[in-house]
């Protein structure tokens, strides 16, 4: 009775692996690695002939490695860099983008156009990522950067182990916080980084709104924006295939009308994001 409780809950979790979003969202492509490694384990305790479970996990790895692979660098890179290491002898920028460049692993191939990347200190907004994996990648912007992120990451994460200017946003008051937290790092010489578009949840292109309280600083501070575009890991069925992962940095502009600066940003990560679908399996070796 046990073997076959087993067998009924590993079909249910191998049917649900194309849709593991629907455990979470913001750790999709982490989740997804912790499910497979709940299938492999429960092959493991099910009673079939051995030979027959090493040939159903090797077979699993196969399909799975660029995720296993992407994902496992990952965790290891960002433990070592942000756990690990004391604060105080942490790895430096550079460093901490050689290992972001490592654990994507040729799999995410890289293709970086940072030609408009400003000289003085900018107010970086980029498209909202899906999940940490393309988090990653705003670290490879070769730039200091102070990076905002929401205040309960601190509790959870200890992002500010990794990243060595981070800035927590509060859910109150969080408008002068965050324009006092600006007005000190471009002081000192660093850019700042937020994401002001919603999660997308219809198609990569889509964007249904880009929040204008960044707009509204620059405007106040006379501190340019420059807009930036960070690709979408695209995973088909729960596969990750070898596939382009694509970073621009789009036009600075200081903001006269917040209403067209939004639009103008809306426009840019729509044309370019469409842009990163349409190049996304193209020229893969």
């Amino acid at each position: 009775m046990f073997n076959k409780i087993l067998i009924i809950l590993l079909s249910i979790i191998i049917v649900l692996i194309p849709s593991i979003r629907i455990f979470t969202y913001f750790y999709y492509s982490f989740a997804l690695v912790a499910v497979i490694l709940i299938v492999i384990m429960l092959i493991l305790t099910i009673k079939i002939p051995f030979k027959l479970k090493i040939v159903i996990i090797v077979t699993i790895i196969i399909i799975f490695k660029n995720n296993l692979s992407v994902n496992g660098k990952s965790v290891i890179s960002i433990i070592n860099a942000a756990y690990i290491k004391p604060l105080k002898t942490r790895i430096d920028d550079s460093k901490l983008r050689n290992i972001v460049e490592y654990s994507f692993d040729n799999v995410l191939i890289l293709k970086k156009d940072f030609s408009k990347l400003p000289d003085k200190p900018t107010i970086f907004v980029c498209n909202y990522c899906n999940d940490r994996i393309e988090n990653l990648a705003c670290i490879l912007i070769p730039k200091d950067i102070a990076i905002m992120m929401r205040d309960g990451l601190k509790k959870t994460t200890k992002l500010d182990k990794l990243v060595q200017w981070p800035i927590f946003t509060k859910e109150k008051n969080n408008y002068e916080h965050t324009k006092n937290e600006i007005i000190k790092h471009t002081k000192e010489g660093r850019s700042v980084l937020s994401y002001i578009t919603k999660y997308q949840r219809l198609r990569p292109n889509y964007i249904q709104s880009v929040r204008s309280g960044l707009f509204n600083i620059s405007k106040e501070l006379n501190i340019p924006i420059t807009l930036v575009a960070i690709d979408y890991a695209d995973i088909i069925n729960g596969i990750m295939y070898k596939q382009n992962f694509n970073i621009v940095i789009g036009d600075t502009f200081f903001v006269e009308n917040v209403k067209d600066s939004i639009y103008t940003a809306k426009q840019f990560y729509k044309n370019t994001l469409t842009s990163f679908m349409k190049k996304k399996y193209k020229n893969i070796s």
